[in-house]
């Protein structure tokens, strides 16, 4: 069918994948191509015509390498970085390049499909507690530099809920950190969405760190 969804996926342990293959079959995407290594993925990125990769960086040792060349050789591709590597490096490198997700191997199916479907509408997506993790490595360091954060319109209370966004709490916990309402939590979140433009809290975080407002 011309509108079913082109999907490879690249990954070195055959029953994993053969299980995630199962998992995305059946819906409005195809699997067109399936691998296990570099080679692989490079052959496949140079044969099929893709929407998404999904693909581990583990399978050789310039996983993140693999995918910056797979950027380059299809503009449109999106990249699913779907791993158990939860270095912050790797998340950082794989964002810097422009990979669209990072999630950790330990996803469930449901949440694994929810993740790709807003991927595939170019919104990024990485495992939660991982992209806290990418603001809480600043060590001391203003969250957003006074330069980037002038430049987006961000107050000093904007930079303020962004440092809790990255602890990961609650619009309940959120509005007791702040000593107001709840109602008005949601309302500074929303304003700082605004000003990010951005839709979500992982897109708020994801946001910052490629800007390196951090």
């Amino acid at each position: 069918m011309a509108d079913r969804i082109h999907i490879a996926v690249v990954d070195g342990q055959p029953l994993f994948r053969r299980g995630l293959v199962d998992t995305l079959s059946g819906r409005k995407w195809t699997v067109v191509a399936e691998g296990q290594t570099g080679d692989d993925l490079r052959r496949i990125v140079q044969e099929s015509k893709l929407e998404i990769l999904i693909f581990n960086i583990g399978i050789c040792s310039d996983g993140i390498g693999l995918a910056e060349r797979a950027l380059r050789a299809q503009s449109n591709l999106k990249i699913v970085v779907l791993t158990a590597s939860d270095d912050e490096k790797d998340v950082a490198d794989a964002l810097r390049i422009g990979v669209q997700g990072y999630i950790l191997k330990d996803v469930s199916g449901a949440e694994l499909i929810k993740a790709i479907e807003l991927i595939r509408t170019g919104k990024p997506y990485i495992t939660p507690s991982l992209a806290s993790r990418l603001l809480m490595k600043t060590k001391g360091k203003s969250l957003l530099a006074d330069q980037a954060g002038d430049a987006i319109g961000l107050t000093p209370r904007d930079r303020r809920v962004l440092r809790h966004l990255s602890r990961g709490l609650s619009n309940r916990e959120l509005a007791s950190e702040l000593g107001v309402p709840v109602r008005t939590a949601k309302y500074y979140l929303s304003r700082l969405f605004k000003q990010m433009r951005v839709e979500s809290r992982v897109d708020a975080i994801v946001a910052a760190h490629k800007m390196k407002l951090d």
